[in-house]
């Protein structure tokens, strides 16, 4: 067998196959995890991150953004009745276009999930230090960049967190969590509407005269930004072997991005309205640095709602919590899968009260290393890419398999990838040594030990050997 046949293998969708895995969430559960992951940094934190590139027209960059994820959200959805025991994109990929682009996308998103899980724990500490006031030395705040000078520092309030979250993983199991994420997912409901509430009455049009001050392309960056708060989507996905039903899997989908783009145009109106984005043509300090991390209590304190912003902050820092839980569950749940596959070493697989501990404690470890010394902007432009390049797959393989209309999916994958162009070239640097790092370990181990080159192996007859006379 050729080298490119091997790499191109597809997997059976096995769906008469005996899984274990427990089927106890429902579709209120499911929608819960999705948001739970989406919203959260997405809307507490990025929508400052997004208005410096787009501005006002930042509304435009999450309604484009939304689109697209429509589009992949069918994608999806067809695969999960296909490929019932797969989890993700991983999966699709796997059964619809060949191994190794399906371990790509696999490495990929577990470090979207690494990196977005960093930049949500900084958001975190962001808050937390607005809700109780406290300050640390810079030294212990984590790297920042005055005037142009690097300036060294560890984050210690967001690797603290991370380390929180991963013992609670560990110990506490899939159904406490997703009980938890429910409660909080609540809780942020309650939070937005309120930061709606009272800001809208401070809302000064003026600041929305200079509605697209970069343009198009301002407006593209913005959107290839905004995939970051859509990564929760994927999320809900890597719980697809645990829905109860493929219905419980379609209703949670439609609930969890229509919600998510209604709240996110609702969110960044209101936000791009409390202040000018920019001031005599240079970026408003409450959309950079470290204040971008906590845009929405502190634009309500520049608005004079100092209680609120107070409140919002302090609830933040609970409901921002919950979406480290998600992140820090979705990422090892594909390592996982890929043990099971045989892609990695089978300890991988091996879980306790659901969580496999193994893929959870790696990605604690790689998480509070990137939170504590990666400033909170670098790791914002580096977290969507893997995710991009997976969602590019899973059009793919649906137009491949003819899942969805052929239009659907073009637009799909099509989208994703303009969207990937006006991505920051330091996400393609870290991504050109990251991928090759990955795909090292699939040519070492992965392609031997798969699944399916065992059995390969076992159906290929013996080939007789000739004794010597």
């Amino acid at each position: 067998m050729s080298l490119m046949t091997t790499m191109l293998r597809r997997a059976p969708a096995n769906s008469d196959a005996v899984d274990e895995t427990p089927k106890h969430l429902g579709w209120v559960m499911l929608t819960a995890l999705g948001i739970g992951a989406t919203i959260g940094a997405g809307i507490f934190a990025m929508p400052g991150m997004i208005a410096r590139k787009a501005g006002p027209a930042g509304i435009l960059s999450f309604l484009i953004t939304g689109l697209i994820i429509m589009a992949v959200a069918v994608c999806y959805e067809k695969f999960a009745r296909v490929v019932p025991k797969g989890v993700s994109a991983y999966s699709y990929v796997y059964h619809s276009i060949g191994e190794v682009f399906a371990w790509v996308v696999a490495f990929g998103l577990f470090m979207e999930y690494s990196f977005g899980s960093s930049a949500v724990a900084i958001a975190w500490g962001e808050y937390l230090k607005r809700a109780t006031g406290f300050s640390l030395p810079q030294v212990l705040s984590g790297p920042s960049v005055v005037d142009g000078v690097h300036h060294f520092g560890v984050n210690v309030v967001a690797m603290a967190v991370i380390a929180v979250v991963t013992v609670i993983l560990i110990f506490g199991g899939v159904s406490k969590s997703a009980k938890l994420n429910f409660c909080l997912v609540i809780l942020k409901m309650v939070l937005l509407v309120m930061f709606m509430v009272a800001g809208i009455k401070h809302i000064n049009p003026a600041n929305w005269a200079d509605f697209m001050p970069k343009g198009w392309n301002g407006v593209l960056q913005g959107a290839a930004l905004a995939v970051f708060p859509y990564v929760g989507f994927d999320a809900l996905y890597t719980f697809a072997r645990e829905s109860k039903s493929l219905r419980d899997t379609r209703l949670a989908t439609c609930w969890c991005v229509g919600i998510v783009v209604f709240l996110y145009v609702a969110v960044m109106a209101v936000a791009t309205g409390l202040a000018p984005c920019f001031i005599d043509g240079k970026e408003n300090a409450l959309f950079v640095g470290s204040e971008a991390a906590a845009p929405l209590a502190n634009l309500l304190a520049a608005a004079g709602e100092t209680w609120t912003g107070q409140f919002i902050a302090i609830g933040a820092v609970l409901g921002i919590f919950n979406v480290l839980l998600v992140l820090c569950m979705g990422g090892p749940r594909i390592f996982r899968n890929m043990a099971e596959d045989g892609l990695l070493p089978p300890i991988f697989a091996k879980t306790s009260k659901g969580n496999p501990t193994v893929g959870i404690l790696i990605n604690g470890i790689l998480v509070a290393i990137t939170a504590g010394f990666v400033p909170f902007g670098d790791i914002a432009d580096m977290m969507v890419l893997g995710t991009l390049v997976a969602f590019v797959f899973v059009c793919i393989g649906a137009f491949r398999l003819k899942l969805v209309n052929p239009v659907l999916a073009i637009a799909g994958a099509v989208g994703c990838a303009v969207l990937a162009s006006k991505l920051s070239p330091l996400v393609l640097v870290v991504y050109s040594i990251t991928c090759p790092l990955g795909l090292l370990i699939y040519f070492f181990y992965g392609i031997k030990n798969s699944n399916m080159a065992k059995s390969k192996a076992q159906a290929e007859p013996p080939v007789a050997v000739e004794q010597a006379s």
